[in-house]
């Protein structure tokens, strides 16, 4: 029997046969869908006015996308604060959730990278501050308090759902 927490996870690294290696089309889809995504932060940004934006990457894995899905955050809110010459900068707070098999470490040694495109995408415009913390747990469970996180982003985990459930 298979233990879906300790067993099942993307190949680890960047080598031959890695997740990193073939996830391009997870990162054409990331990039369609941006113009949604961006609506989403902005409706609610809006709505709450947060000091600190709570935001879940579910099965992030342990690829080039999920540094593609939060430098977008990034530079959306980024953006839109500019234009409203915001003095009270806010924080943005990601949780990156996959089950604990994922490589994290992997992970976690890409960070720079988001910092780079986000930089170079601004040219010396203040960014807001960002926190970055791993949820190695899977999604089938509960994984958060009560109204604790403002904005969930999963792109291609839900296939993984045994089953769909019914809206009512």
């Amino acid at each position: 029997m298979v233990n879906i927490e300790g067993d099942l996870h993307m190949t680890s690294g960047e080598g031959e046969g890695s997740y990193a290696k073939y996830s391009r089309r997870q990162t054409i889809v990331i990039d369609e869908t941006k113009p949604v995504i961006e609506k989403a932060i902005i409706e609610v940004y809006k709505a709450i006015l947060p000091k600190t934006m709570v935001i879940a990457d579910l099965g992030c894995s342990a690829g080039p996308n999920t540094m593609f899905f939060m430098s977008n955050v990034i530079n959306i809110i980024a953006d839109h604060c500019s234009k409203l010459d915001e003095h009270d900068p806010i924080e943005l707070q990601f949780f990156l959730n996959d089950l604990p098999g994922n490589d994290f470490n992997q992970l976690f040694r890409s960070l720079e990278k988001i910092k780079t495109s986000t930089t170079m995408y601004h040219k010396g415009d203040s960014l807001p501050s960002y926190y970055i913390s791993g949820l190695p747990k899977s999604y089938y469970s509960r994984l958060f308090p009560r109204q604790s996180v403002h904005l969930f982003h999963s792109s291609y985990c839900l296939h993984w759902r045994s089953q769909v459930r019914l809206l009512i």
